[in-house]
């Protein structure tokens, strides 16, 4: 007679060799002779999680933990369900009940600190990457994570250091180089980050955003012809929102009808939105689909036959997204169509600011911050308000606070040392996203700002700007440059030393100084 350690065993094997039906088989077998044998429940858990049956593995698995409460990986297989069905507070207590019961457990101290990170509790996930080290000083994925958090926290040396210890311990593991090539790539060291990225496409050629960041890092050095590809097909990848019409390559139209698709980020479509008219260019009829709250300030720019909302698909006869039209027009440095202005502030708010304007004194100069927080690259984009303190000691200089929602909270901590005007009328609400805004800029004399939205509307305004950047700044603004291709009216301030904002604002500070004498 078979006993149930045999059955039991039977279906492991089955289990192990992937025949998934006949393993199930033999474990409902065990539950018929013993109907509260934990590990069959466990066991039947773990082929329902395998084929997508999230729901009636969390029943089983449980049935299996509440039978035998003592045994942690039914614990540490609960936590994994309820993290692939996104519950993520019970798969915290799941893996912290199982590390209660076994402390040793470096795999589930990995996992635990993962989920502490994508909560943002970055001090209790480092303290589980680091146990998971001390436990199991060969666990490259924890040494990696290490890296991620230090990153996170900006101590990005220290995190390329961990990425380097990851890729001993685990040569072969893609993640990691990529990691390594974004540590790279914050220190501005190009090269390196893109050999990194290499390894990492060439290992695992479907990493996610694996070639997008090389992309990027070629288009920062300007190598536009083999940036391109990579950063267009991560747009047509990542918002596939558009009609299932023929994709339109770059051929004369000869008065065909073209759906454009521009729903990404307000940075990159106040960027690119100047080749809609090189499309039109080419004979056809452009419909230009768009996020409502920009239609206003395309309008007003002379855009045209915009889709927004609800409105009915016009018939078209090709589409083509936003973000694919550099490599459609085989952009290059050298060949960006740069026209001084091509946004367009409207005349009445024009006049409307100028009135609210006229009163504040002397040279006036509109500044900007802070960016979307949630950006995840916003750390080393956005500018503490106390670092504009310099441009406020230049005599007769005005700040004016272009800032809005974000970094508002900044105000009440310059108090005593320094103004900056904020103007209490709403703006961009009423009349469309970036109207008032627009109008505002083209009352001033300059606009500082970091590297946010803004920068690109003022920009595309052809207003005087000066954008403050990181060592690792976006690649729209290529290295070693103080001019931006892309912009005329742009200049561009870099940082020294990674992370220190001084030397920027003292150089803007004299330069500043310099302009309002001459215009004195």
């Amino acid at each position: 007679m078979t006993s149930i350690a045999e059955t039991l065993q039977t279906g492991l094997d089955h289990h192990r060799a992937g025949r998934l039906l006949e393993a199930e088989h033999f474990y409902r077998r065990v539950l018929e002779a013993h109907p509260r044998h934990a590990g069959a429940f466990h066991l039947l858990g773990l082929i329902a999680f395998q084929v997508g049956k999230h729901e009636l593995a969390l029943q089983l698995v449980s049935d299996a933990a509440r039978i035998d409460a003592y045994h942690p990986p039914y614990r540490v297989d609960l936590g994994e369900i309820h993290q692939a069905m996104g519950n993520i507070p019970e798969a915290i207590q799941c893996y912290e009940h199982a590390l209660r019961l076994d402390s040793e457990l470096a795999a589930t101290h990995n996992s635990l600190g993962l989920l502490y990170e994508s909560q943002g509790n970055l001090s209790a996930a480092m303290t589980s990457f680091r146990t998971a080290l001390e436990i199991n000083p060969q666990n490259a994925a924890a040494c990696r994570n290490v890296g991620t958090v230090l990153q996170a926290q900006g101590n990005v040396i220290e995190a390329q250091e961990a990425y380097e210890q990851s890729a001993r311990l685990a040569p072969d593991d893609a993640l990691t180089y990529f990691c390594l090539g974004t540590a790279m790539q914050e220190q501005g060291r190009l090269l390196e980050a893109i050999a990194c990225y290499q390894k990492a496409v060439r290992q695992r050629p479907d990493l996610e955003d694996g070639s997008f960041q090389l992309a990027t890092a070629r288009l920062a050095l300007g190598d536009y012809a083999n940036g391109w590809p990579g950063f267009e097909l991560f747009y047509r990848q990542h918002y596939v929102d558009t009609p299932p019409l023929p994709k339109w390559s770059g051929a004369n139209l000869e008065g065909r009808p073209i759906w454009i698709h521009a729903h990404y980020g307000l940075a990159d479509i106040l960027q690119f939105i100047r080749y809609v008219p090189l499309v039109s260019q080419r004979g056809g009829t452009v419909f230009l689909d768009v996020d409502p709250l920009l239609a206003p300030l395309l309008t007003q720019s002379g855009f045209e036959n915009l889709i927004v909302a609800d409105d009915p698909p016009p018939k078209c006869d090709g589409e083509v997204h936003l973000m694919s039209l550099p490599q459609i027009f085989k952009t290059t440095v050298e060949s960006i169509p740069a026209p001084t202005a091509y946004l367009t502030a409207n005349p009445q708010l024009v006049k409307h600011w100028r009135e609210k304007l006229k009163a504040i004194q002397g040279f006036k100069v509109g500044i900007c911050w802070q960016g979307n927080p949630a950006h995840p690259l916003e750390r080393r984009r956005s500018v503490p308000l106390l670092e504009f303190a310099p441009l406020a000691r230049v005599a007769n200089v005005s700040l004016i606070s272009l800032q809005k929602h974000f970094g508002l909270e900044q105000l009440p901590e310059i108090e005593g040392q320094f103004r900056v005007v904020t103007l209490d009328e709403p703006r961009d609400d009423a009349n469309g996203l970036f109207m008032d805004t627009a109008a505002i800029m083209a009352n001033l004399d300059l606009v500082i700002t970091a590297d946010t939205a803004t920068a690109h509307l003022a920009g595309a305004l052809g207003v005087n700007t000066w954008l403050a950047l990181s060592v690792a700044s976006d690649w729209r603004w290529l290295r070693d440059r103080e001019d931006s291709p892309w912009y005329p009216t742009l200049r561009l301030f870099r940082q020294s030393t990674l992370g220190d904002w001084s030397d920027v604002f003292e150089r803007m500070a004299a330069e500043l100084s310099a302009k309002v004498t001459l215009r004195a």
